[in-house]
Order: C-alpha cells, then structure tokens, then sequence
C-alpha cells in the first residue's frame, strides 16, 4: 500500500483511536464475563487506576518516530516548494534577460541597418556628387585643352612666319656678314703684310741695339767688375789697417805669429760676430786680435756698397792676422 503525505500524517491518529478502541473493547468484555458469574458479596470496588503515558509505549515511539519523519517530509517538500519556485524565478528572469538582449540586439541590429543605410546613402550622394565634378573637370579640362591647341597651333603659325622671316634676315646677314668678312680678311692681310715689315725692321734693329747694348754691358761689367776688384782690395786693406791699428800689442807677441779670424759684417758695416778659424799658438795674441776687431766695431764704407757686392765679399771675411812689426 501507497501512502501520500497526508495518509502518513493521519496514520499515528488512526493508530492511537484504534489502540483506544481496543482497550474499551476489552474493558467491556471483562466487565460482562464478571456480571454472569455468582455475584459475590458486595464490597465496595477498590479500583486501581494507572495513566499511561502512549507515547511511552512502542507505539508512542512509532508515533513519534512517524510525526517526525512526517514534519522532515514536510520540510523537504516545502524545501523542494522554494527551491522549485527559485528555480523557476531564476529560469524567468533569465528568460526576461534573454527576451531582453534579443530585443536589445535587434533594436541595435535595426540601428546598425540604419546607420549602414544612411552610410550608404551619404556615399552614394558623395560618388554622386563626385562624379557630377569629375564630369564639369573633364568637360573644363576638354575647354581648356582645346583652347590650348588652338592657342598652340596660332603660336605654331606665329612661329613658323617668324621662323621664315628670320632665315630670310640671317641668310642676308650671312652674306653680308661674308662680304665683310672677305674686305676684312683682305685689310688684315694688307696690314699684316705691313705689320711683318715694321715687325721685321724692328727685330733688325733691336738685335742691332741688343748687340750695342750687350758690348757696353759686357764693357761696363767689365769696368765694374775691375773697379769691385780695386774697391774689394782697397776695403779689405782698410779693414786690415784698422784692426791692425786697433790693436794692443802685447807683451808676448812675436815675430812670425799669426791667426785667422772669420768675421760677420752687418749691411751697415758693422762687426755682428768674430771667431778664431786657427790660432797662432798664444792665446793671449788670438785674445786681442778678436779685441781689435770688437774695437773697431763699423766699417762705414761697407754700407756704401752695393749689396752685391757686399753679400759676395764682406757678408763674411776670412782675415788672417799678421802683424809684421813684432819683436823676433
């Protein structure tokens, strides 16, 4: 047998009136069994009564057990009641946010088709427009470059006219310009011929003035070459003199004694270094020979020279010093 939820509620309460039942049924029965024996005599009835507590007895705990069971039965339905009805809330509001994206996505899909219609409307005006100013481009363009043809082909008559006539102009001029190129050719010949005379008579006579030249130069080269000669003589004489003039004997000089000195000479004449090339031997003699020398200090007359003459002959001057009247 199948019980339902509410046949296991109500089953301990059939179980205790049916035990109630019972025990009146069996009370009623002992009572007749004693009414038709021999009535003994009366006394007065002591009753001894004891409270049963049913749910003590086994059934009670049963009872209990089943009242128990019962309510967990309860609680579980009640638990799967509210869990259902939050499964279904769930499952609904999950519903409604699915209804809802899906209304959100065509509303968005519809936006979209919009704006893609209006996109494409806005280019299609856009080519549109563009082409109908591609159009007016070309048909200006088209102007122009047949303008420009034409403006060309003028030009080119223009050009070819003027072409011909200057071909005409130089052709004349070419002419013109050989005629005078041959009156030309023919004066710079006749004064050529002129010229290689007057050039021919001239070259004689420079070579003939040349040559006197050259025989007075070499004649005056001559003359001044013997007169640097004398004069190189007569300055390195007075160059002797003077440090020889110039000169402190000193008391151990002696005949014979002698030392060469090279001297630098300035351009304005004067002494710039003196040195002893070869000594005599006594130091004190080749001493006041360069004494002399530092003592006569300038030379006057070698400014006056040529410098020439001076960087040839007196720039420095090799002068061996021997005095001749010295004690033997």
């Amino acid at each position: 047998m199948k019980f339902t939820d509410n046949d296991s509620y109500s089953l301990p309460v059939v179980l205790a009136v049916g035990l109630h039942v019972a025990v009146l049924v069996g009370g009623a029965i002992i009572a007749g069994l004693t009414q038709s024996a021999p009535e003994p005599p009366k006394r007065p009835p002591i009753v001894n009564a004891t409270i049963i507590d049913v749910s003590d007895t086994v059934i009670g705990q049963r009872e209990a057990e089943e009242r128990r069971a019962a309510d967990a039965a309860v609680k579980a339905q009640q638990e799967a009641k509210r869990k259902a009805q939050e499964e279904a809330k769930r499952q609904a509001e999950k519903a409604a946010l699915e209804k809802q994206k899906r209304e959100a996505e065509v509303t968005r899909q519809k936006q979209e088709q919009a704006r893609q219609k209006a996109e494409a409307e806005r280019k299609a005006a856009i080519e549109k427009q563009k082409a109908a100013e591609e159009k007016a481009r070309q048909q200006r363009i088209a102007k122009e470059k047949q303008a420009a043809e034409e403006k060309a082909r003028q030009e080119r008559i223009a050009k070819e006219k003027k072409a011909a006539e200057e071909k005409a102009r130089q052709e004349a001029e070419r002419k013109r310009q050989q005629e005078l190129e041959r009156q030309k050719a023919a004066e710079l010949e006749r004064k050529r011929r002129v010229e290689e005379q007057a050039r021919q008579e001239a070259e004689r006579r420079k070579r003939a003035e040349e040559a006197v030249q050259k025989a007075v130069a070499e004649e005056e080269a001559r003359r001044r070459e013997v007169e640097a000669g004398q004069m190189v003589q007569s300055i390195s004489g007075l160059i002797n003199q003077r440090i020889t003039n110039a000169w402190i004997r000193p008391p151990s000089a002696r005949n014979g004694m002698k030392t060469l000195l090279r001297i630098n000479f300035l351009p304005n004449g004067e002494v710039a270094d003196v040195q002893v090339l070869k000594g005599s031997g006594n130091g004190t003699f080749d001493k006041y020979a360069v004494d002399a020398v530092y003592k006569v200090g300038r030379i006057e007359e070698l400014a006056e020279l040529e410098s020439y003459i001076f960087e040839r002959n007196f720039r420095q001057v090799d002068l061996l010093f021997n005095p001749q009247d010295l004690r033997n």
